[in-house]
C-alpha cells in the first residue's frame, strides 16, 4: 500500500513533468503529448468502433519493436476468437508501424499512469482482457485491473540477469505490481524463474517462448520486397551485414574492414545505423576516410547502379530484410546500453557477431552457448570471424545452420499463446 501512495503522489506527478519539460527539445516526445490530446473523445470513438456483441482485448505494446512481436498473436487471435481486439500504444515510433497492423478494431496512445485516466480508459472500453507485451507493465493500469476483475497478461516476458528489479527497495515495488497480474508469460524457463522469485505468489508464470521468431520469420519470407534493387545490384559479391549499429560499433567494423576490403575486391559491407540522422550519417562518412574506404549511400547506389566498398543505408525499416543478402551479420549496440535483435539474421542461417553487452538479449546468450553467436571484443576478432565468412569456411557454415535452425525450434508460440490467452476471457 505504501508504495502504491508514493507511487501516484511522487513517482507519477514527476514523470508527467519530467515529459512536459523534454518536450521541448524532442520532437518525439511533443508528438506523444500531442496524441493524447482529447484522449477522453479518442477513447469514446474507439469504443463506438467496436461491435458490442463482442468481448474485447486490450493488446499494449510500448513502441515498434513491442508491436512488430505481437503482430503473430493479433492474427492468431482474430483466426481464432473473432473478438474486438484493441491496439494501445505508448510510443510514437508505433504510430506509423501501426497503420499496416490488421484486424484491429481501433487503436490509442495509452493515457499516461494516473488512477484517474487509467480508470476513465477501463470504464470506456471496458475490456475483457489487456494483453502487455515485453516489458511495459503499468502500475496503475494493472492494479485497477485486478481491482475490476479484468484479466491482465504479460507475454513475451524478458528478465535479464542483471535486471535492477531485484535491487531491494525497487523488488518490492515491482513485487506488489506483478503480483497483480493474472499471469505472465515469459521467453524462457531462466526468465520464468526470475519472475518467480520475485512473486512467488500471485500470477500463473510459465515459460512459453517469445512471438518474435514467428515474426522474424514472417518477414524472412517476404524480405524480398526490403532489399530492393540491392539483391541484382550486389549478385555475386561477399556481404557482410551491419544491423543497428552505434559509433561504438562502427568505429571497429571499420577499422576491421579496412583489412578486409584491401585484400577481397568482391566484399562489400552493408552498414545499417540504428539512427540514420544526417550528422550519424557524416560521423560514419568520417570513419570510412579515415581508413580509406570508399562509400556510397543506399540510396545514391540504387540511383547510379553502381557500389563502393561501404554502402551505408539511409533508409529505415528494412534491415531485416537486408540480413538475407548477408553471408555475416553484425549486430549493434553490444558496445553501449545492449545489443539488438539477433534473431532477424539468424533466421536466414548465417553467423551472427556482436560486443560483449548482451546480456539483455535471451537470444544472443543462447547463440553463443550454441556456437552461431560471437561475442566481439576488439577488432581483430572482427577480422577473425569475417573472414573464413567471407571465403564461405565449413566452420562457419556450421554456424550458419545452427542459427537457422535455432529460430525454426522457437517458432510457432503465436499459435499456442493465443489459445492460451483466449482462455481467460471466460473468467
Amino acid at each position: 500500500m505504501i508504495s502504491r501512495i508514493l507511487y501516484n503522489t511522487i513517482a507519477v506527478p514527476l514523470m508527467e513533468a519530467g515529459l512536459v519539460t523534454a518536450s521541448i527539445g524532442s520532437r518525439k516526445i511533443r508528438q506523444g503529448l500531442t496524441g493524447r490530446m482529447g484522449e477522453e473523445a479518442t477513447l469514446m470513438r474507439v469504443r463506438n468502433q467496436c461491435d458490442d456483441t463482442k468481448k474485447r482485448i486490450l493488446i499494449h505494446c510500448s513502441s515498434a519493436g513491442e508491436l512488430e512481436s505481437a503482430m503473430p498473436l493479433i492474427e492468431e487471435l482474430h483466426n481464432q476468437c473473432h473478438e474486438d481486439i484493441l491496439l494501445s500504444i505508448f510510443s510514437p515510433s508505433a504510430i506509423e508501424r501501426s497503420e499496416k497492423v490488421d484486424h484491429i478494431s481501433g487503436k490509442f496512445y495509452l493515457p499516461f499512469d494516473s488512477v484517474s485516466r487509467v480508470k476513465r480508459m477501463l470504464e470506456i472500453l471496458e475490456p475483457s482482457l489487456i494483453v502487455m507485451v515485453k516489458h511495459d507493465v503499468w502500475p496503475n493500469l494493472v492494479w485497477q485491473a485486478k481491482q475490476k476483475g479484468i484479466p491482465s497478461v504479460l507475454v513475451n516476458g524478458n528478465f535479464r540477469p542483471d535486471s535492477t528489479r531485484l535491487v531491494p527497495v525497487i523488488r518490492h515495488f515491482n513485487h506488489d505490481v506483478m503480483k497483480a497480474l493474472t499471469a505472465i508469460y515469459a521467453v524462457a524457463e531462466d526468465d520464468a524463474e526470475r519472475f518467480r522469485h520475485l512473486t512467488p505468489s500471485g500470477p500463473v508464470i510459465s515459460a512459453a517462448g517469445d512471438t518474435r521468431f514467428d515474426r522474424v520469420r514472417e518477414r524472412a519470407l517476404s524480405s524480398h520486397a526490403d532489399q530492393g534493387e540491392l539483391g541484382s545490384l550486389l549478385k555475386g559479391r561477399k556481404i557482410v551485414v551491419a544491423g543497428s549499429t552505434w559509433q561504438e560499433d562502427e568505429k571497429r567494423l571499420l577499422a576491421a574492414w579496412e583489412n578486409i576490403a584491401s585484400e577481397n575486391d568482391e566484399a562489400t559491407l552493408l552498414l545499417v545505423p540504428h539512427e540514420p540522422t544526417a550528422d550519424h550519417l557524416v560521423q560514419i562518412e568520417q570513419l570510412c576516410r579515415n581508413h580509406n574506404l570508399s562509400w556510397t549511400t543506399l540510396t545514391q547506389a540504387e540511383q547510379d547502379k553502381s557500389l563502393k566498398q561501404v554502402v551505408i543505408v539511409d533508409k529505415m525499416g528494412i534491415l531485416a530484410g537486408l540480413y538475407g543478402l548477408g553471408c555475416v551479420a553484425y549486430v549493434g549496440g553490444g558496445f553501449g546500453k545492449g545489443v539488438h535483435s539477433v534473431i532477424e539474421p539468424a533466421v536466414f542461417g548465417i553467423p551472427v557477431l556482436f560486443g560483449p553487452h548482451h546480456l539483455n538479449s535471451h537470444e544472443a546468450r543462447d547463440l553463443v552457448e550454441l556456437g552461431a553467436g560471437i561475442q566481439i571484443d576488439k577488432v581483430d576478432d572482427i577480422l577473425n570471424e569475417l573472414s573464413p565468412a567471407l571465403r564461405s569456411d565449413e566452420s562457419s557454415e556450421k554456424k550458419g545452420r545452427l542459427a537457422a535452425d535455432f529460430v525454426e525450434k522457437r517458432s510457432g508460440v503465436a499459435k499456442t499463446l493465443a489459445s492460451e490467452l483466449i482462455s481467460f476471457l471466460d473468467m
